[in-house]
């Protein structure tokens, strides 16, 4: 029953303008190669996306990188995917290149700096950002429709697609 009230609290940070979610998804990130690329070039139409905001210092987010694997292998040849952004910085790169070689990550990540993501969240959200890991979902359309912070399951994620789509 937990699970359920997390998630409904979850809606309750639903994001309503457009121009916020167009903002959300226009984000600038770095690929691990050095391209900055807006965020929405990590996603596919039709799809549900589900952005895991991590650090190479965070203990829960070590925790989350199997569980987040999983439902991003299960659902990405049908309907959602996860993306990682490593909120380390530009400046620590090949760091988080060797760390998410060695990590049980399945899903594509790039970078980008905290105090650059931190106004962005603000700016989207009206929410301060509060740490990591914490989760943004798009919507097939690419709109923002949630962002949560804290651990997250499975049965979380899929009910939250399952009473949001049509």
């Amino acid at each position: 029953m937990k699970s359920i009230l997390r998630i409904l609290m979850v809606v309750a940070i639903v994001v309503a303008s457009n121009n916020a979610a167009a903002r959300a998804s226009d984000f600038k990130v770095q690929t691990l190669d050095g391209d900055e690329v807006p965020l929405s070039s990590y996603f596919e139409p039709g799809k549900w996306t589900m952005v895991m905001l991590w650090t190479t210092y965070c203990r829960t987010c070590r925790k989350q990188y199997p569980i987040i694997s999983k439902f991003h292998d299960k659902h990405k040849d049908s309907d959602a995917k996860v993306i990682g952004v490593s909120l380390d910085g530009f400046d620590l790169v090949d760091k988080v290149r060797s760390y998410v070689a060695a990590q049980p990550m399945t899903f594509d990540s790039a970078i980008t700096e905290v105090t650059k993501f931190a106004s962005a969240y603000k700016a989207i959200t009206e929410d301060a950002f509060t740490g990591t890991p914490t989760y943004l979902m798009f919507d097939p359309s690419g709109a923002m429709v949630a962002a949560t912070a804290g651990p997250m399951k499975i049965e979380m994620i899929e009910r939250f697609i399952a009473d949001n789509s049509e």
